[in-house]
């Protein structure tokens, strides 16, 4: 089955490209492309949840190639495979779309679509509250449409785990459901909502900084992309993923939010990037993925320290953007507000140099992992969602730069990957969304970067809706 839904061409989607040195005025005018891509890609979610009412869920399970369904009885692809993550990020994607086009800055036809984002919202956060009763409170990566959690073997088969209990350590999924159900409990104005989600929240938040406490639950669905647990190997990416989080308490008048934000971006800052040479035998503003129980960077069994480019450069689009919600609608110290700077400050400086290590002109895309040992990529799938996140972070930066070459630099970066993105990933024939993962021949790869889920609006979306805005503030 295929689904239906505004063309490229219908849409108002160009394909404008941009030049190396991209002056305002292009970026803007580059700005209808995004606006068409956003709007796209939430009718086809709202039409694709809107066709099965006995489907509770935010359904993107296309194949991105052909614009197909998969086949309802694959066991990873099909309906009773819900991925956790894919329901709080579309939650969270619904809600940023929502607030987007009731500011006023989406489409004229708003008054229809608000009404069907709000439906949908509601449906879905139904489903996630009663499959959280049912797992003692917690979500999982894979689950059967009733909620039972299940894993994936090494041999790449199914095995159903007994229901989550609350004695469980959180997960992933409860990070991203719990992000995303405080975000649609903000746009519904669901008092109640938002103080269950904020306490899911401040529990998920209290479980990262707890070693034991809090683990991935992503099943390894790429042989190229290790995700399974090792012992001893702490990843930053939920902490990263986190900063999110804070932005929305943020704007929800949050009065915890700036204390949590200072402690996240401790957390990153300190342990995860190479500030004025800390570690000497690395290049400045080198970040690594994991740190060792000593808070060293970790060293993989072949000596390698890896790089993941893509969570770098979204933590410093991620950041950037809490920040800034932290300024506008938080009561911050001298001192807080010093601290912030300084974070503020070193961003311009991790978006060029990940960019310049990682980026692969080639192909164009973004490298999945690079040693920072060797100085290599040693993964060189590019997946798709690492591009519309740097494009956020470079607008992000270009608005912090302290001087007008280290803005024009940034503005580069935006550039790079806008062409990229658009040329190399968008399918205009299938609803302008991106295809997941290309090779370093430039083909699409079947690789799974993380879901064989479609992206909702989360990571292409809600990047380019911030970048929209971002790019409104330069002037």
């Amino acid at each position: 089955m295929t689904t239906s839904g505004p063309s490229a061409s219908s849409s108002g989607f160009a394909g404008l490209t941009l030049p190396a040195e991209p002056s305002l005025a292009q970026l803007k005018r580059a700005t209808d492309d995004y606006q068409a891509i956003c709007l796209t890609v939430l009718e086809v979610v709202l039409q694709r949840f809107e066709r099965r009412p006995d489907y509770p869920f935010v359904d993107t399970k296309l194949d991105l190639s052909t614009g197909r369904d998969f086949p309802d009885d694959d066991f990873i692809r099909g309906l009773d495979a819900v991925y956790g993550w894919i329901q709080g990020r579309g939650l969270e994607a619904l809600a940023g779309h929502g607030r987007w086009l009731r500011d006023g800055t989406g489409a004229a036809d708003r008054s229809q679509l608000l009404p069907r984002i709000e439906a949908m919202i509601r449906a879905v956060l139904r489903t996630l509250r009663r499959i959280r009763d049912r797992n003692g409170g917690h979500l999982f990566f894979l689950m059967r449409a009733d909620g039972t959690p299940f894993v994936v073997d090494e041999d790449g088969r199914a095995r159903v785990t007994a229901p989550l209990t609350a004695e469980a350590p959180f997960n992933t999924s409860d990070l991203f459901a719990s992000k995303g159900m405080l975000a649609a409990a903000g746009f519904l104005g669901d008092g109640p909502g938002k103080s269950e989600a904020l306490e899911y929240c401040q529990q998920v938040e209290a479980a990262l900084f707890t070693r034991d406490s809090f683990v991935t639950d992503q099943q390894p669905l790429d042989p190229k992309n290790p995700v399974l647990p090792v012992a001893g190997r702490f990843s930053h990416g939920s902490h990263m993923i986190s900063l999110g989080t804070v932005a929305l308490r943020a704007r929800l008048s949050d009065a915890s939010a700036v204390e949590s934000g200072l402690r996240l971006l401790q957390h990153e800052m300190t342990g995860h990037v190479n500030i004025d040479g800390r570690i000497p035998w690395l290049q400045d503003f080198d970040f690594w993925e994991a740190v060792d129980a000593d808070g060293q960077p970790y060293r993989e069994a072949d000596g390698s320290v890896v790089c993941d480019p893509g969570h770098a450069l979204e933590f410093v689009g991620l950041a950037a953007n809490m920040i800034r919600g932290l300024r506008e609608s938080c009561s911050i110290s001298a001192v807080a507000s010093e601290s912030l700077s300084a974070v503020e400050s070193a961003m311009p400086a991790i978006l060029t140099h990940i960019h310049a290590l990682c980026f692969q002109p080639g192909p164009a895309g973004i490298c999945k992992s690079y040693d920072l040992v060797s100085r290599r990529p040693t993964n060189t799938d590019m997946p798709w969602w690492s591009l519309p996140e740097t494009m956020r972070a470079a607008a992000h930066c270009a608005g912090l730069a302290a001087d007008d070459e280290t803005r024009k630099s940034c503005l580069r970066v935006l550039a790079g990957c806008h062409n990229a993105f658009i040329q190399c990933y968008v399918r205009p024939d299938v609803h302008l969304m991106a295809v997941q993962t290309r090779s370093a021949d430039g083909a699409v790869s079947p690789a799974i970067p993380a879901t064989a889920d479609a992206d909702p609006g989360y990571h292409t979306g809600l990047s380019l809706i911030d970048m929209m805005e971002a790019l409104e503030r330069l002037g």
